[in-house]
């Protein structure tokens, strides 16, 4: 087969540009187009990822991260035995050189495009596929469909391309999956994936290709739970029944399996109905149930009978007197109406009858009888809205909810923004406002710099003067309170001075007897006038508020008051 012609690029003789390559797409930078490369061969397969991001260029850390990773990669596929050193063949002198067809031979020379006629080498390495279609902050990771071919052309050029190159076995089980989920979401309103073919049990129009529906994988797998569901619930209700059977032990008072008897021992007659009915399950539970019901309805018919007995209906034979009970009780029959549910085993014959009695009625085997009438599933359930979620509805869920909460967040930034706008004109406004008060201010501080400097020499003044006053005060205040201090301290000897009479040794005072009585007698005449000096300073003080006497004159009343 003939190679076409491709079509030459019109870019190709362009400085720095790098052409396209089976698994890129054309390179051209500025860096390369300002400085050019001595040895542009060496840049055809430099495209890559990195380098064709937008909006992200890359890092020199970057680059060397991405080659490293490459150089690991090739190691895994081809190991390298033995080491060598990095363009050996433009070093000078001898240089250990990387074996050939190794990990690192493509390392020898760095001057000359690498290029290996080996088959191996050539041979497409269809593992490495990227099964990775696009990526996006809204959808997510999207992966390839396992079910997309390669074009015929170029698997007729290359017998060793794959025709479908993501096929694998976990990408055909996630499309599987998503296809399963799309149809369960569907069909949510009709009970989900499992009713989309019917039940043996539904009366529907049977449709010619119903039958082949069911013999195909997806029908079959259906079918196969459906059956599955029914034969657990059937099961569950079997083992329910012997959990009722065999709850408690049997009670079977006059049962034996022996014409010894049930002890092992002769001597006791064979009950032949017992060996016929077996009381199951009725236990100690069972009998306090029973005794409760008719204990119900006893007391019913106890009320019942005592109205009667009020009307004189009954007669006195029937009547039973009660210590307890006044009016006693009446004999009679209580009973109730119980469900009761028999039992036999399977291939048994005409065998022994298991008796479970009130198998409906009491707590412990009630619901047993409600799981019967309410199957697990039977049918499929009546078309409804539905309330559960699938996991392609769950994962468009997250993502519709992901986008409201984002255009909350954008409308409530818009509103801070247009606050901040108006809080921005309105601190303008002030600052205007601010700047034009201190341009006045400043046209007219002239004027008030000279009033204030006045005001300010007038106070400095009227402060010295004060100071001045204040200073002249200071003396005549110290010279009054030396004239204080030298009074009082003639005024503390005057008092201290001892009398003629009286004679000091050391701290004690000795007086002769006569002197002694003398003040005493002195003291005495103290002590009788001290109660009328009260009502005479009350008297002085009358005459003196009007005027015909000066209180100063009498202050030795107060001596006199004050002393002993």
């Amino acid at each position: 087969m003939a190679q076409e012609e491709q079509v030459k690029d019109v870019y190709d003789d362009m400085e720095g540009f790098v052409r396209a390559t089976h698994w890129s797409k054309p390179y051209f930078s500025n860096h390369h187009h300002e400085n050019p490369p001595e040895n542009p061969e060496m840049l055809g397969h430099v495209n890559c990822g990195y380098l064709s991001t937008p909006g992200r260029p890359p890092t020199l850390e970057a680059l060397k991260k991405h080659a490293q990773s490459l150089t690991y990669l090739i190691s895994t596929i081809a190991p390298s035995a033995l080491s060598g050193e990095v363009d050996n063949e433009n070093a000078p002198g001898y240089a250990r050189p990387f074996e050939q067809h190794e990990a690192y031979d493509w390392l020898n020379n760095l001057q000359i495009p690498y290029d290996n006629i080996d088959r191996a080498h050539r041979k497409p390495l269809n593992s490495l596929v990227n099964l990775v279609k696009r990526n996006s902050d809204q959808n997510g990771v999207e992966f390839h469909c396992p079910l997309t071919t390669t074009a015929p052309k170029l698997v007729d050029e290359n017998s060793q391309l794959p025709v479908r190159p993501y096929q694998t076995h976990m990408t055909l089980l996630m499309h599987a999956n998503e296809c399963l989920e799309r149809l369960d979401h569907e069909y949510s309103a009709l009970g989900g994936l499992l009713s989309i073919i019917p039940t043996d049990n539904e009366v529907v129009g049977q449709h010619p290709d119903l039958e082949k529906a069911k013999t195909t994988l997806v029908g079959q797998w259906l079918l196969f739970t459906q059956h599955l569901m029914s034969r657990m619930h059937e099961l569950e209700i079997s083992y329910a029944n012997a959990l009722d059977i065999l709850a408690n032990e049997a009670v079977v008072p006059m049962q034996h399996m022996s014409v010894y008897g049930p002890d092992g021992r002769a001597g006791r007659e064979i009950v032949f109905p017992q060996d016929r009915w077996i009381l199951a399950n009725s236990g100690e539970d069972v009998f306090s149930f029973i005794h409760q019901m008719l204990d119900k309805k006893e007391g019913i018919s106890n009320a019942q009978d005592r109205i009667w007995s009020h009307q004189n209906a009954v007669g006195g034979h029937l009547r039973v007197e009660d210590g307890d009970d006044e009016e006693g009780f009446i004999r009679g029959i209580t009973y109730v109406d119980l469900h009761t549910r028999f039992y036999r085993l399977k291939a048994s014959g005409r065998g022994p009858i298991f008796v479970l009695p009130a198998f409906a009625d009491r707590p412990n085997t009630e619901y047993t009888k409600e799981m019967e009438n309410r199957p697990t599933v039977v049918t499929v359930p009546a078309p409804s809205i539905p309330t559960q979620t699938s996991a392609w509805d769950r994962t468009k869920n997250e993502l519709e909810a992901r986008a409201t909460n984002q255009q909350i967040q954008i409308t409530s930034l818009m509103g801070d923004k247009t606050n901040l706008k108006f809080a921005s004109e309105a601190s303008a406004a002030e600052v205007a406002r601010l700047r034009r008060i201190t341009q006045i201010y400043e046209q007219n501080q002239g004027d008030d710099a000279k009033q204030i400097a006045e005001r300010t020499a007038e106070a400095q003044k009227q402060r010295d003067e004060a100071q001045a006053r204040y200073e002249a005060c200071a003396e005549e205040r110290n010279e009054l309170k030396r004239q204080v201090d030298a009074y009082r301290a003639t005024a503390s000897q005057a008092q201290v001075d001892v009398p003629p009479e009286v004679e000091k040794n050391g701290n004690t005072y000795s007086m002769s007897e006569p002197s002694f009585r003398q003040y005493a007698s002195r003291s005495n005449a103290i002590l009788v006038a001290k109660p009328e000096i009260d009502k005479a300073q009350g008297v002085l003080q009358k005459l003196a508020a009007d005027g015909h006497i000066d209180i100063r004159d009498f202050s030795w009343m107060n001596n006199i008051n004050n002393s002993l």
